[in-house]
């Protein structure tokens, strides 16, 4: 009769009871992810004209139109940027959009919660 309660003994503590003070379980592991969608725009840009006037230079001109000095010399073949001559008519490639994208990460962060 001895051996029988000292095996209930043993399987009770196996099974997770315990006698001692605060034991708690181990914290639980948590991981999240992120996706992100990118939508492509179906219509074809516009390409819009601007006239050059006195005084204007290729960085004033690419500023106005939030486009950089270097696409706006590709696009019109210019190939000396401090060369634009009143009156002469440009091609305005379409305002870049700056974007951010978030990377997916993911965490590991013990929880603290059961």
């Amino acid at each position: 009769m001895a051996a029988a309660v000292v095996a209930l003994t043993l399987l009770a503590g196996a099974c997770g009871s315990s006698t001692r003070a605060g034991a708690t379980l181990p914290p639980m592991i948590t991981t999240t992810t992120t996706t992100s969608t990118v939508f492509v725009a179906t219509t074809p840009p516009v390409v819009s004209f601007y006239v050059v006037q006195s005084g204007d230079t290729l960085s004033k001109i690419a500023n106005k139109f939030g486009v950089t000095k270097a696409d706006l010399m590709a696009l019109n073949g210019i190939t000396n940027p401090d060369h634009i001559e009143k009156g002469q008519r440009l091609k305005i490639p379409p305002a870049t959009v700056a974007t951010t994208t978030l990377p997916a990460s993911a965490s590991s962060k013990p929880s603290t919660t059961a």
